[in-house]
Order: structure tokens, then C-alpha cells, then sequence
């Protein structure tokens, strides 16, 4: 992706060596124009250096205009992000003026343009800072980040902090996709269950919970307007624009799917959870020598089936939700897909292999065949790739033919 970052004069200009970096990373390719008062706060050279591109900063600059010049540059991105956008800038787009090479830009493109204001508490408060911003926020094209709250360098408590680069990047992301999940909610699971045998032991699975977590960030990034992730104990951050429900058990997650499942437009059952769980759990910690080497199970809810007893195709009022299962198999891995498909009364299944050299379990990268219910919709591979790449494809497919 190309992204054009336009740096302004507030002190969060310092942060935008993180953004460029993060951005470098992911493998994006980045130009940066600062304003004069940018400047101030860090230098074009520190930008040059990270982005691997010269720094614009003045609208006269025969150097800087014969190698890219600034209708080219705005045809050039494919999104503009302003990070930190202060007020003065904010001000000049509402106002539609381009006395700079930023704003002049900003007049010139055609490509959606996302702004992250950042500056005092006071100021983000003023009623024509938010007018302004108003104005931006008709213009179709345009989304805006709204400012953190915390301590601010002038010391005050409050609204106005820019945010942490993942929440900047994912509205980037959600900036130049498709609105697909537009006025959805969607509901996600992710990760194990511990289903415990007394305080100190559990029975559990090696699932790290990174794709239920792409699949929400997918999701995001699709538009959806709600996005709820009941996720099991992992140790993933949550992505941004993502509200995330915490469980331990298979009883609790069943609990929480099941209470969100009526207002969920789409549910993902992505989630690994225990199939079995200790009739006699103990409360207090067993010694050795109380166990005897057997355990007595029984069998835990079964949350996908359940959904599709409930919402899957073959009801007959199933209130236009769509739900998303996943399986993961060690050998046969689309026979067995497509049994479970039918047998959960699902209308997507995804499969994907666990086990061996290869297995998607706790890996960064992912293969994955998605199937449907339809006979109309063949089978789709997509990887081997990160899980979030792989995610976000399989989630497009499914909303291109469920909402398109």
C-alpha cells in the first residue's frame, strides 16, 4: 500500500517515526510531507532516513517538485494520513484553503483520507475545533481517529493524546477497503478454554488464539460498526475498534456467544474449545498420591451447533445471521470439513490443518479451505500467508457473497 503521512506542527510530531517504521515493516511503501511548524519538532532527515523517500516540505521546492511533484504525489497515494493533525491544519481543510504543499495535497487527491488530530484538551474541546471537524467528517472520503485520553506534555489530563500506532494503522486499513460489513455487528471467538481439574491443573489446547484475533481485526477493517471478540486466556493484544469479552471456560464462552448470538449479524466460531471437562473439579490442589490416574470427563457444550440449531441455513427462521465455523484437522482436512459443515448446519466452514511440521496452531501464517453450504460456491484455498492476510481474504469472500 502507498501512504502519504502528513506530519503537523503539534509535540505528537515525534511520533510519527514510529508510524513510518510500523508502516516500513508490514511492507508499505510511505512518502511524508511536513508543515514548516512540523519541523520543529522533528526533522525532515530523521523521516528521509526511515521512510527511504525525500521529505516534502515546502510547495516551491524545484528539487523535491521535479522528482515527484504534488499532483502526482496526490494521484501517487493510495490513502493520506495526517498524524498528528492539529488544529491550524484541521482549520485550513474544513475551510478548503492550501496555503502548503500538505493542504495543497490534501486539495489535489482523490484518495480516502484519514486524520488523527492530536493537541490540547482545551483546544480539542473548542467548539469550532469540533465544528471543523464536522465539516471533515462529511466529506466522503475522510474519517477521523478520534484523540486518546491521558496525560498530555502540557501536563493536563484529558482528550487530545494522539493514539498508539496499531489503532492509527488499523483505521488506515478500514480507510481503503470495502465497506462490506457496513452496519453489521459482527461476533467473534477466539482462543482455548481451560477446563479446570483443580486450581493448579487444567485441561486445555494449543490454540494461541491469532486467528480468531485476525478475524476480528478483519473484520474491523471491513467496516463492520460493532465488533465483539469473546475471547479464551490468551496473550493478544486486542485490535483496534474491537470489543473483547473475556472467558476461561467452555461453559462461559457458550454463556456469553449465546446472549450476544440475537443482536450478531455474523458470528465466527473460531475458538478452540475443550470438548471435555472434569465432572469433580476440586477446589483445592490434589498431591500425587490422591490421584489415582484416571479422570472422570464429560462432554462441554457444543457452541457451533448449538448456533446451528438455532440460525444455520437449513432453519427456517434464521433471522438472516450468518455463522462461520472453523475446523482444524490433522489429516483429511477437507472430507472432514466438509462433514462438519453439514453436521453443525453451518453456512461457512473453515479448514485448516493442525499437527506436524505445518500446523496452523500457534504459527503466525496459515492455509486455509473455505466452504459453504451452497453448492454454487466451490471450494477456496487461500494461503499459505500470515493469519491476518489470510483472514481478511476469507472474511471478503464471505461478506461478497452474503452482502454484496
Amino acid at each position: 500500500m502507498k501512504i502519504l503521512l502528513g506530519v503537523t506542527g503539534g509535540i505528537a510530531a515525534y511520533k510519527s517515526a514510529q508510524l513510518v517504521r510500523e508502516f516500513i515493516k508490514r511492507g508499505d511503501e510511505v512518502r511524508v510531507i511536513m508543515t514548516s511548524s512540523a519541523q520543529h519538532f522533528i526533522t525532515p532527515m530523521t523521516l528521509q532516513i526511515l521512510s527511504g523517500h525525500p521529505v516534502g516540505t515546502t510547495l516551491f521546492d524545484p528539487t523535491y517538485e521535479s522528482e515527484i511533484g504534488h499532483i502526482d504525489l496526490a494521484r501517487w497515494a493510495d490513502v493520506v494520513l495526517i498524524a498528528p493533525a492539529t488544529a491550524n491544519t484541521i482549520g485550513l481543510l474544513a475551510a478548503g484553503l492550501a496555503p502548503d504543499l500538505l493542504t495543497t495535497v490534501l486539495l489535489a487527491t482523490r484518495s480516502p483520507v484519514v486524520v488523527a488530530p492530536a493537541m490540547n484538551t482545551q483546544m480539542w474541546l473548542d467548539v469550532r475545533v469540533q465544528e471543523n471537524l464536522d465539516r471533515l467528517r462529511k466529506l466522503p472520503s475522510y474519517s477521523i481517529v478520534e484523540p486518546d485520553s491521558g496525560e498530555l506534555a502540557c501536563k493536563e489530563v484529558g482528550s487530545g493524546r494522539l493514539p498508539d500506532p496499531p489503532e492509527i494503522l488499523a483505521a488506515v486499513d478500514r480507510a481503503v477497503s470495502s465497506n462490506l460489513l457496513e452496519g453489521k455487528h459482527v461476533v467473534v471467538t477466539a482462543g482455548p478454554t481451560r477446563e479446570a481439574i483443580d486450581p493448579a491443573r487444567f485441561i486445555s489446547n494449543p490454540s494461541s488464539g491469532k486467528m480468531g484475533y485476525a478475524m476480528a481485526e478483519a473484520a474491523y477493517r471491513l467496516g463492520a460498526t460493532h465488533v465483539t471478540l469473546v475471547s479464551g486466556p490468551c496473550a493478544l493484544p486486542t485490535p483496534a475498534g474491537v470489543h473483547r469479552l473475556s472467558v476461561l471456560t467452555a461453559h462461559e464462552m457458550y454463556g456469553a456467544v449465546m446472549s450476544l448470538a440475537h443482536e450478531a449479524d455474523v458470528i465466527i466460531k473460531a475458538a478452540a474449545v475443550a470438548d471435555w471437562r472434569p465432572t469433580e473439579p476440586s477446589e483445592k490442589k490434589r498431591t500425587k498420591s490422591e490421584m489415582d490416574g484416571t479422570l472422570k470427563l464429560e462432554r462441554t457444550q457444543d457452541i457451533l451447533a448449538a448456533l446451528g440449531q438455532k440460525y444455520g441455513p437449513s432453519q427456517t427462521d434464521s433471522e438472516g445471521k450468518v455463522l462461520v465455523g472453523f475446523a482444524a484437522e490433522s489429516h483429511d482436512v477437507l472430507e472432514r470439513g466438509r462433514a462438519k459443515l453439514a453436521r453443525k448446519d453451518a453456512h461457512w466452514l473453515v479448514a485448516n490443518k493442525i499437527g506436524g511440521p505445518h500446523s496452523s496452531f500457534g504459527a503466525d501464517s496459515s492455509s486455509a479451505i473455505l466452504l459453504s453450504h451452497q453448492d454454487k460456491f466451490e471450494p477456496q484455498e487461500f494461503g499459505p500467508e500470515s493469519k491476518r492476510e489470510v483472514s481478511y481474504q476469507i472474511l471478503k469472500a464471505i461478506a461478497e457473497r452474503q452482502f454484496s
